[in-house]
């Protein structure tokens, strides 16, 4: 082939991949302010929003599992600094680092998430995994805790 021939296959290959952004971002043809666009949540009254949030936070599942993502990001680095040595995470890609929930205190919503996917190392060089603890605040995005002691939950 000649070097024309892959400058026409560059230049088809872009403007496929341009079709399918458009297509995938915003190709429905509604304009951004038309009714069609716009989000039934932000015409409910606040009422409806502060009866689902109360709702919410008075169940152990609904409420960790709002804040799971925000407290496992929060979380890592005070239970990283726990090793006296060394740390390796031991969970995958896409595993939660802090699975479980539990209250801290029911009336205020804090959690306490716990998880046991890293591992210390010791003087003498072993990987030791342990199960760690997290007390967090979510309203406040504030890590309040955290604990680590040897071996699985």
């Amino acid at each position: 082939m000649s070097r024309q021939n892959y400058k026409i296959e560059n230049v088809v290959g872009l403007g496929l991949l341009i079709a399918a952004a458009i297509w995938y971002f915003g190709g429905s043809g509604n304009k951004a302010g038309s009714p069609e666009t716009t989000n039934s949540k932000t015409a409910e009254p606040a009422e409806t929003w502060q009866a689902e949030y109360s709702t919410c936070v008075r169940d152990l599942t609904c409420w960790a599992s709002k804040w799971q993502a925000a407290a496992g990001r929060n979380c890592g680095v005070p239970i990283e600094r726990l090793a006296k040595l060394n740390f390796k995470w031991t969970n995958r890609t896409f595993e939660p680092r802090l699975p479980r929930p539990t209250w801290l205190n029911r009336e205020t919503g804090t959690l306490t998430y716990i998880g046991d996917g890293i591992e210390f190392q010791n003087g003498f060089g072993a990987w030791i995994i342990h199960t760690y603890e997290c007390d967090y605040d979510p309203l406040s995005a504030r890590v309040i805790a955290v604990r680590a002691t040897p071996g699985r939950i």
